[in-house]
């Protein structure tokens, strides 16, 4: 029976390792099932009913069948990083199925009394003074050692099959810029935005992402 017009979906959250069993148990109740155009969530529109997939899970192709997933799915041991930037601030963790191999937390100051991050600020503003300089400065040298860093995590590890960041467009665009660049071209498939809320960016705050992307969602219709 559907939902009551207005009537609020029943919520369920779900960690990666149940998404088979959740898979099953909503393939059997709603067989025709499709993948949305982003290949995030199975849905049946008449009825109300949604299963947004993990997204560290394996990935889901656009309009696919629930029971075609469900056929090709397998436990996922990629090797996938996370990275959060944000003006002053950024983290990098790589992890290789449930386990972390490296992390890191850096900040640098460069932004200024109000909260505009300086390289904003002169795009709008034109010249610096000292200060201005000085946090310019500070924004290109976190640029760099994030690089650097992504950089001696490819080299020891491996390429990772996946690529989540959370970063404002000049952000990303000022670190494809920098010196040296990333190990990774800026329309690289394995690159993929994580579509939450970011938090200053730091070990926490990446332990939570990181957690986020492994948890799926149900959206049921009461009964």
């Amino acid at each position: 029976m559907s939902s009551q017009p207005g009537e609020a979906p029943r919520v369920v959250r779900f960690p990666l390792a149940d998404l088979g069993e959740q898979l099953e148990a909503f393939a059997m109740r709603w067989p025709r099932a499709v993948a949305d155009a982003r290949g995030w969530v199975f849905h049946v529109a008449a009825e109300g009913a949604r299963l947004r997939v993990p997204l560290a899970a394996l990935r889901v192709c656009p309009g696919e069948a629930i029971g075609a997933y469900l056929a090709r799915l397998q436990p996922v041991r990629e090797r996938q990083v996370v990275l959060l930037l944000q003006a002053g601030a950024v983290a990098v963790g790589y992890w290789e199925g449930d386990e972390l191999l490296a992390h890191k937390a850096m900040r640098k100051y460069v932004v200024r009394g109000h909260g505009k991050a300086q390289p904003a600020h002169l795009k709008t503003r034109g010249k610096s003074r000292y200060g201005s300089r000085l946090r310019l400065q500070n924004w290109k040298r976190l640029l760099a050692a994030t690089n650097e860093r992504l950089l001696a995590d490819w080299e020891r590890f491996g390429a990772p099959e996946r690529i989540f960041y959370a970063a404002p467009v000049r952000g990303l665009g000022d670190l494809f810029a920098a010196e040296p660049p990333p190990p990774f071209a800026r329309d690289a498939a394995e690159l993929q935005r994580v579509p939450m809320h970011v938090h200053a960016p730091d070990f926490a705050e990446l332990r939570r992402v990181r957690g986020w992307l492994r948890h799926g969602r149900l959206e049921l219709p009461r009964a």
